[in-house]
């Protein structure tokens, strides 16, 4: 998306969103964090704090609603790091009648940006916090198992459209929606045919979540503000971008992370588990719980397949084979375990 806030319409904007903030001095557009156009927004006002305008497409109401009943939502249930919304526009004239949400400014920097700075014990502690903040999360129940409900004022903020009663019938519903989209997009005809097979001969082990829980649906580093400190410290400050929450299997968050940032880091699952409170933390320090094995090796191969989807959709074709190759060997090692 080419850049659609400059001071002057953002000025206009929020002259009608948030008139009490005063006039704009500047807009600074945030490099990462978002696929869509996330703005720092600065007033005149001395004291006056920072605000984040993320503007979605024309065509993305749907997704600018699910975001900021998300945020909402968030808030709600005391996740602390979570931006507050503080406006929403369904169809801003001076962004091109694009939809746009609001929202307070989290202070800090992406752990992408800066996790080589960091010590062993500091990534140790600001994945402590990460865990801390998911365990809260994961605890508030769910109605079923499910997408976040969006563009129906009807729903209320955490409602689940068309929530299935079990994990097992809910997986079913995404790998047989995510295997028709890859076969439909050319993958190898024996290859879909092998996934198909493998998930549904290992479908059981969906039935150990035993509930239901509100996951955010896209955590990983350049989505976490943290501010280094001494004494081996590391705030976590801003957990962002909510726009995947749902209710499901706790387990699919961790292996979002895992495969984006932690890639199997043991002082950084180490630090996650910890404050998660998970119960083999302490006697296997860096290592997955067994009993979550075999439920996160399905959920590895459903990453892997909706991501070898969108790259397919939005052109990034060199990211397939990459793809191919771990979805062979997730088969394969999953054979090889019986």
């Amino acid at each position: 998306m080419s850049d659609v806030l400059t001071v002057e319409s953002a000025g206009g904007l929020l002259t009608g969103l948030l008139p009490a903030y005063g006039s704009v001095r500047a807009v600074t557009r945030f490099a990462e964090g978002s696929v869509t156009g996330a703005y720092r927004v600065d007033f005149a006002a001395a004291g006056t704090a920072p605000v984040v305008v993320k503007v979605h497409g024309r065509d993305d109401l749907v997704s600018a609603v699910r975001e900021a009943r998300a945020l909402r939502f968030l808030t709600r249930h005391g996740i602390d790091v979570s931006p507050r919304v503080l406006a929403f526009s369904r169809c801003a004239e001076l962004l091109g009648d694009r939809p746009c949400v609001v929202s307070s400014l989290r202070p800090g920097r992406t752990l992408t940006t800066v996790d080589d700075e960091l010590t062993p014990a500091q990534r140790h502690d600001v994945y402590r916090q990460v865990g801390e903040v998911l365990r809260r999360l994961h605890a508030v129940p769910a109605p079923g198992y499910g997408y976040l409900a969006a563009g129906d004022p009807g729903h209320a903020d955490g409602a689940v459209r068309t929530a299935l009663p079990d994990n097992r019938a809910h997986m079913a519903r995404v790998f047989d929606r995510e295997l028709r989209r890859f076969r439909a997009n050319g993958a190898d005809p024996a290859l879909v045919n092998a996934l198909a097979g493998h998930v549904a001969d290992r479908a059981e082990a969906f039935a150990a979540c035993p509930r239901p829980a509100y996951c955010h649906g896209d955590v990983h580093e350049p989505n976490l503000l943290v501010e280094p400190a001494g004494d081996d410290r590391c705030s976590l400050t801003g957990l962002i971008d909510p726009l995947n929450m749902h209710a499901g299997d706790p387990l699919t968050d961790f292996v979002r992370l895992d495969a984006f940032s932690l890639q199997g880091d043991p002082t950084k699952i180490a630090g996650l588990l910890s404050g998660y409170g998970a119960h083999e933390a302490a006697t296997h320090p860096g290592a997955w719980p067994v009993a979550w094995r075999p439920r996160l090796h399905l959920y590895r191969i459903a990453l892997a397949v909706e991501l070898h989807n969108w790259f397919t959709i939005s052109g990034q074709r060199d990211e397939l084979p990459a793809l191919d190759r771990q979805l062979r060997e997730l088969v394969g090692a999953g054979e090889r375990r019986g």
